[in-house]
């Protein structure tokens, strides 16, 4: 039975990633089932057995971020020092933006004109925000500046848009730019010498 949920949970999360990849490149209104399923790879009734309307494959497209983030964050080790946590967490970010680039992409270039790409995109920056807060919260004296800067930083830092810029045209591979990424926050948070 466990198996048979995961399988419908992986398959849901298929469709809605296809809507969501479509989307990074027209309106919503031009999108029929059949191209999601297609996108998908998988039947229309197979996308139909899932979702009632377009709509609801929407509306779930927003909590698709989210999800995401939370599961890769449930994997969690144990933090043993600030450093560690602080590579943990530009890894998981980086590994994701690499898993799921078209996904991302789509989020982050309609969100502006897709309100629920928008609330997708935007509930992906608090899921992250909160995880930011709780790392600075747990080593309250690592920093060696203010926690407001630390707290841009990071998030600034982890963004999508910042993995894009390091990985574009190959410049660097994910893993690459996860660990320029935690060099450059590892000296301006922790200090020099912390890398």
């Amino acid at each position: 039975m466990a198996k048979r949920a995961k399988a419908t949970d992986h398959t849901s999360r298929r469709i809605e990633a296809a809507l969501t990849r479509l989307l990074g490149s027209r309106p919503y209104s031009s999108i029929t089932t059949v191209e999601i399923a297609a996108e998908a790879d998988v039947a229309v009734r197979t996308v139909q057995r899932h979702f009632r309307t377009k709509d609801d494959i929407l509306v779930a497209c927003a909590r698709f971020p989210q999800e995401v983030i939370v599961e890769a964050w449930g994997a969690e080790p144990p933090p043993r020092s600030a450093a560690d946590d602080l590579q943990w967490l530009v890894e998981t970010m980086f590994a994701l933006y690499n898993e799921h680039t078209a996904e991302a992409w789509a989020t982050f270039t309609r969100s502006q004109d897709v309100p629920v790409l928008e609330a997708a995109w935007n509930t992906a920056i608090a899921t992250r925000t909160a995880r930011i807060a709780e790392l600075l919260a747990r080593w309250p004296n690592a920093w060696d500046i203010d926690g407001a800067t630390a707290r841009r930083l990071l998030l600034a830092l982890t963004s999508f848009p910042v993995w894009l810029g390091f990985t574009d045209r190959d410049r660097f591979t994910s893993r690459e730019a996860a660990q320029e990424v935690i060099r450059i926050l590892s000296e301006r948070l922790l200090g020099p010498g912390a890398s």
